[in-house]
């Protein structure tokens, strides 16, 4: 089964978005804040991450830059419940 790896510092959003997939029979692993994320990453590589943007002690914009640096072809989704910038300038800054 597939393998979702879920980064959010927001312990609400890790838990709902776990129960939705796991229901439909994936796996999962949560993660609370970027370097937590990269670590599981690197432990055991999901076949897909949902990211949020906003978080403490490294942000999803560097989280998916340094994904994307281990395995280019990694399947990534970033989130954002808000924020001070507008989501197409956080674009920009990724690629």
């Amino acid at each position: 089964m597939a393998h979702i790896l879920i980064i959010d510092d927001e312990h609400q959003i890790r838990s709902m978005l776990r129960k939705v997939f796991e229901s439909e029979g994936y796996i999962v692993t949560e993660a609370s804040n970027g370097m937590e994320g990269l670590k599981c990453y690197y432990e055991n590589p999901a076949d897909l991450i949902i990211t949020d943007i906003l978080m403490p002690d490294k942000e999803g914009l560097e989280t998916i830059m340094a994904l994307k640096k281990e395995n280019p072809d990694a399947k990534i989704i970033a989130m954002s419940s808000g924020g001070i910038n507008k989501p197409q300038g956080y674009l920009d800054i990724a690629f």
